[in-house]
């Protein structure tokens, strides 16, 4: 008969008891429970501080004075009382205006003022002075962007 090879025998693993594996659990259960508990805030962080960009053009605008304006400013008498008076029919428009402002100020004080749309080209100021009428009487004309008013056109005539 041929020759049979045996394994020696060995001792069975021993066996491990329910309640030593539960207390092993436990003891490893417990730092990763910490682990998760201070490493959650920073993932959850993570998640909320992602930054992104957007490209912004930025660019500046100065309102310029109008170039020109087609008028005749002259001194009148109206009933008895003497001033000066701007007729208009039309300006040179400023880029981007949304309204114009006419004034016409007497030598004496008082002023006319005018709101003018842009699409307005064709406008009469007239002031009347205090007393005698006689003093420079000086008109400008300004452009408005939104709320930006831009320098002034003036012009001036002497009565």
């Amino acid at each position: 008969m041929p020759p049979v090879n045996l394994a020696k025998h060995s001792a069975a693993a021993p066996r491990v008891s329910s309640g030593w594996l539960a207390h092993r659990s436990g003891l490893l259960a417990a730092p990763l429970a910490v682990a998760l508990l201070l490493g959650a805030p920073g993932l959850a962080s993570a998640a909320f501080t992602a930054r992104t960009t957007a490209a912004l053009n930025v660019g500046t605008y100065t309102v310029p004075a109008p170039a020109s304006i087609n008028g005749t400013l002259e001194c009148t008498t109206i009933q008895g009382k003497k001033g000066a008076a701007i007729s208009f029919t039309g300006f040179a428009a400023v880029a981007r205006a949304t309204a114009y402002t006419a004034t016409l100020t007497s030598p004496t004080g008082p002023q006319a003022v005018s709101e003018i749309a842009p699409e307005d080209t064709t406008h009469e100021v007239k002031v009347l002075s205090k007393g005698n009428g006689k003093g420079t009487y000086t008109f400008t004309f300004s452009a408005r962007v939104g709320p930006w008013t831009g320098p002034e056109l003036q012009q001036s005539v002497t009565c």
